[in-house]
């Protein structure tokens, strides 16, 4: 980092952008099941949804594999109230669980092209 100039990264957007195989099936899912609301279409080739400060963007893609191979991270400390909501919704969701059985901080859901969810608890402040 550039002591002179230095990037406040508490102050950056980051907008994943995730392969759709068809942006009909993409919109309803992540508007009717998730929640989420459409944002305005800019081209035929991209597309973009939004829920509170979550945003997912989304490019054409013909091949399934690459659906398959993608993921996005989300961490909150609220992470739970969008399990809970999801769950009302009867989104399809798997819980992670330890080597115990016993349940931790962490869900994901699956897209129907397959793109990965991974919903965590934030862990606390980076070490300095």
């Amino acid at each position: 980092m550039n002591a002179e100039n230095p990037v406040d990264f508490n102050r950056v957007d980051v907008l994943p952008i995730l392969p759709s195989l068809n942006f009909s099936q993409t919109r309803e899912f992540y508007v009717e099941k998730l929640g989420f609301e459409a944002i305005e279409k800019t081209c035929d080739e991209y597309m973009g949804v939004r829920r509170d400060g979550l945003e997912l963007h989304f490019w054409l893609c013909q091949d399934p594999t690459v659906c398959d191979s993608s993921s996005v991270f989300f961490r909150s400390e609220n992470v739970w109230r969008l399990f809970e909501d999801f769950d009302g919704r009867g989104v399809e969701i798997t819980r992670h669980v330890d080597e115990n059985d016993q349940p931790v901080d962490k869900f994901h859901v699956r897209d129907p092209h397959g793109n990965l969810l991974l919903f965590g608890r934030r862990l606390g402040p980076p070490p300095a």
